[in-house]
């Protein structure tokens, strides 16, 4: 019969094993991002198509008061994401498709291809004095996924996203910020609902020229606890609060946007340092 050591090192196994996967969930929710300047402003009649590069490294994993668990976890991703965005005066439709690269050193695993593919539109409200955009979001798990992996560039599991952004200029200085939730159902292979989110997000800008601006950004989620075939896993809450900058500059054929970001406090998830490069071309 198993020692009672060998019972206690099978589920402490279990339980990392659990948790890494439900940390590596929380990374990278959805393929829509943080806010920058001018995500909730009116803009010309046309298409638009963007791109974002970024990377994402994270070290550490953190318990559920925000101490550090794991100093080596190793987590690196890098995405290339397309999107394609279509104005109207007040309507605004878009399409979003990632793909990339995750590689978690200490799990000794990494995936490669595409990641789940987001639809979105909104509404500009009739408001002059500001632009008010609210904005609905539906991932689809079509991204490359491995049930006995942990590393995985797609999810296996829906999101719903509603979202309000909001944009206003105040002379040389702008403020963007936005607010959005989500709900994030299950995945059916391991059984698991990661916890729906709330993020509130925003950046202050400052026309350094009138072509170049810059300003401190902040974002925060706080999500609820996750479910393991339909039981609510108790203290699996995440929290995340990251300061950072954006930088941008606008070409007279496409504007460019640079996001740093660090995971200041983390409760339940990586904590690191995302970069982002964003570029905007108008047909």
């Amino acid at each position: 019969m198993p020692s009672v050591q060998q019972n206690e090192s099978s589920m402490q196994r279990a339980i990392f094993l659990l948790t890494a996967v439900l940390c590596l969930i929380s990374v990278f929710p959805d393929n829509v991002f943080a806010v920058n300047f001018y995500d909730g402003s009116r803009a010309k009649e046309g298409f638009y198509f963007l791109t974002y590069t970024y990377a994402c490294y994270a070290g550490e994993t953190t318990d559920k008061s925000g101490k550090v668990t794991d100093k080596d976890f190793g987590l690196f991703s890098a995405q290339e994401i397309l999107r394609l965005c279509y104005y109207s005066p007040d309507f605004v439709a878009t399409v979003v498709l990632p793909f990339g690269y995750t590689k978690i050193s200490s799990l000794d695993q990494d995936s490669f291809g595409l990641g789940d593919l987001s639809i979105g539109a909104g509404y500009f409200l009739p408001v002059k004095q500001v632009d008010i955009l609210p904005m609905l979001f539906v991932k689809f798990p079509t991204g490359e996924y491995d049930a006995a992996k942990t590393a995985n560039i797609g999810s296996n599991q829906f999101d719903i996203s509603p979202m309000i952004f909001l944009y206003k200029t105040m002379g040389n200085f702008s403020i963007d910020t936005a607010v959005k939730y989500y709900f994030r159902l299950k995945n059916n292979d391991t059984g698991v609902s990661p916890g729906d989110e709330l993020r509130l997000e925003g950046c202050i800008g400052y026309h350094i020229t009138e072509k170049f601006k810059a300003g401190p950004s902040v974002n925060w989620m706080k999500s609820r606890d996750k479910k393991l075939n339909g039981t609510r896993v108790s203290g699996s809450a995440r929290e995340k609060l990251s300061p950072g900058a954006d930088f941008y500059y606008r070409f007279s054929w496409l504007s460019v946007t640079l996001t740093y970001l660090y995971d200041a406090y983390a409760e339940n998830t990586p904590r690191g340092h995302f970069v982002q490069l964003k570029t905007v071309y108008r047909f």
